[in-house]
């Protein structure tokens, strides 16, 4: 008799075990999928350190569109991790690794932007002083995301937290160690020094100087023009920068005669990779005399590299 009613009580206490263990092992799926999530992310992230410790040590040699492109991919796979903390966990004992994971991406996300923007801004801007206050905060805040990250391991190693398939990556976006004053006055430095357009410049250029009649290389490699009593003079100017340039003097200096002779022209805006040919009017010159000739940008804004703004050349006249 006594059993006829135990049986269904045990039935019931049977059903309501499944029903728990169901629950309890959906929610552990739950869980390891977050985690899961969580540890893609971690990957993705440790390839972005991998890019930031390359691309910095190289500043002064890198181009724009490189810098732009990495720190542009790096920012996307941090998008990800934000749209992905904004909410909470599927359950109450991942909040404090879905804590720590917030702190971490949201560090690290001011530091890039930090850094890529105040790298531009000292290419962009070479008297800006400000600059590498901003680059020495942007570089704290990825230390701070590292420290935040690494506290973040441990935390996955709580006896509450639920074994993931595969254990987090080591994470770590900081280029470099050393004193947060001096790593961001030589990464300014050689952003201002960079050779490779890693600022918006113009870069004009004097590429060839020419003449009318046309001069030719005797045997001695020295330019020779043709019997004639005038000579125009043209230059071949190039923008080889990323931006277009503004307005510019060209200025002629002719020497060997009794007297030098300047001349000036403008050269208007140029396109990047634009070229243009500024002629100069006919000038007297006499026969088996040593000349001289410089043709020189006088450049009032910013250039990419003013070495390479003028050329000087010497010639003789035949005579008839």
């Amino acid at each position: 008799m006594v059993g006829r009613f135990l049986w269904p009580i045990l039935v019931a206490a049977a059903l309501i075990l499944a029903v728990v263990v169901t629950a309890a092992g959906e929610e552990t799926r739950t869980e390891l999928q977050y985690l899961d999530e969580m540890r893609s992310q971690a990957t993705d992230l440790a390839r972005s350190g991998d890019l930031v410790r390359d691309v910095m040590p190289r500043i002064r040699e890198i181009g724009r569109e490189e810098f732009t492109t990495v720190f542009e991919g790096i920012a996307t796979n941090l998008d990800v991790a934000l749209a992905f903390v904004a909410d909470e966990p599927p359950t109450d004992s991942l909040i404090p690794v879905w804590a720590l994971y917030r702190q971490t991406v949201q560090a690290w996300d001011a530091g890039i932007n930090g850094v890529s923007v105040s790298i531009l801004q000292a290419a962009d801007n070479p008297d800006d002083a400000v600059v590498i206050n901003v680059l020495g905060d942007g570089l704290a805040d990825l230390r701070a995301g590292d420290s935040l990250f690494r506290d973040l391991k441990v935390e996955f190693e709580r006896a509450e937290i639920p074994d993931p398939v595969s254990p987090l990556v080591d994470v770590r976006l900081a280029p470099d160690d050393g004193g947060l004053l001096s790593l961001s006055a030589s990464y300014v430095a050689a952003a201002r020094a960079s050779t490779n357009g890693l600022g918006l410049r113009p870069g004009l250029k004097v590429s060839q100087v020419v003449t009318e009649p046309s001069w030719q290389i005797n045997v001695d490699g020295q330019p020779v023009v043709p019997s004639t009593e005038t000579l125009r003079f043209s230059a071949v100017v190039t923008n080889s920068g990323n931006v277009t340039s503004d307005p510019e003097t060209l200025k002629l200096t002719l020497s060997g005669g009794s007297e030098p002779v300047v001349a000036e022209e403008e050269v208007l805006e140029l396109a990047p990779q634009g070229q243009t040919t500024i002629q100069f009017e006919p000038i007297a010159v006499e026969a088996e005399t040593l000349y001289e000739v410089l043709v020189e940008l006088v450049v009032a804004g910013l250039d990419a590299d003013l070495t390479d703004n003028s050329l000087r050349i010497q010639f003789t006249v035949n005579r008839s």
